[in-house]
């Protein structure tokens, strides 16, 4: 659960620092240093992890396992999830990095507001999760909710659409996979490294525009992006191996608040009674979501 509300709360304040970038570095440089910086962090990590593993492992006589190659490329089928994680992500972070740099972060916290309602779908449809009474009450005024949000949206509805049916695509792909969160992460940005490298040299020698700022301060913050993307990908995925889809899907409300609260507050984005309206009836199915968790929770204990 705690990891699960620490992603939640990294992506909320994720906006902030993709303004510092805004009229600096285009969306899609930006993307690409997210996933280029991402994977040189998770390579150098997770190569000294399987070191150190190995040096344990051979010291106590344990029986040599699966190196770091065999792990991530030894099977078709985790290359091909990993594939399909990695299309689900960018197409995530795009859509989301181009509207925040276009002043429409309060439409892109639209999409987070309706994407737990899809994830709670999958995770019924498809891996036949089941709720209680009283979650589908909470799911049931949740959507309501996001009803009334996206009728106020207007003509940026597809803005959130777009981000909440590729994040959902993304939690039950990770789902399926077989990797550990680390692993899992390095193939998927592994796997755009280098489409990410082609698309600096072509900007940079074909088109003549810098994909690095000329501030050194903007330049280290952009070399952060590496930790600031994987820190929440890296608690998401834990969530999602420990924590039902469901569950995860009503947790996704507490990211997009704080991204409404942002562009309402910080970026002074505009928002009407009717979207304030919505808001309400979600956080109503958010609470009473939570506290049906709470009361199975103390139900399983009693009858321990």
């Amino acid at each position: 659960m705690a990891a699960a509300v620490g992603a939640q709360v990294f992506w909320g304040i994720f906006p902030a620092y993709i303004k510092l970038f805004q009229g600096v570095i285009a969306p899609l440089d930006l993307v690409a240093h997210r996933a280029l910086w991402s994977f040189l962090v998770l390579a150098i990590w997770l190569a000294i992890a399987s070191r150190l593993a190995r040096s344990r492992n051979s010291a106590s006589d344990v029986p040599a396992q699966p190196s770091l190659q065999q792990r991530l490329f030894g099977q078709s089928k985790t290359i091909r999830i990993s594939v399909f994680a990695a299309v689900a992500i960018v197409v995530n972070w795009l859509m989301f990095v181009w509207a925040v740099s276009n002043d429409h972060a309060i439409d892109a916290s639209l999409g987070y507001y309706i994407c737990p309602q899809i994830v709670v779908l999958l995770g019924v449809v498809f891996l036949r999760e089941r709720l209680t009474p009283l979650q589908w009450i909470a799911v049931l005024l949740a959507t309501v909710g996001v009803t009334i949000m996206t009728w106020s949206a207007n003509s940026n509805i597809w803005i959130g659409l777009v981000v909440a049916v590729a994040f959902a695509l993304y939690s039950l792909i990770k789902k399926k996979t077989q990797l550990s969160a680390a692993e899992g992460l390095t193939m998927e940005t592994g796997l755009m490294f280098l489409p990410v490298i082609a698309w600096f040299a072509w900007r940079t020698f074909s088109v003549g525009v810098s994909v690095i700022p000329q501030s050194a301060t903007l330049s280290i913050l952009l070399a952060c992006s590496g930790f600031v993307t994987i820190a929440p990908l890296f608690l998401y995925a834990i969530a999602v191996k420990h924590l039902s889809l469901s569950t995860v899907g009503l947790l996704q409300f507490i990211g997009p608040t704080i991204q409404f609260f942002l562009g309402l507050f910080a970026f002074g984005e505009p928002v009407d009674s009717t979207r304030l309206f919505g808001f309400v009836f979600v956080w109503i199915g958010v609470s009473v979501y939570l506290y049906a968790l709470h009361r199975r929770s103390r139900l399983a204990i009693k009858a321990v």
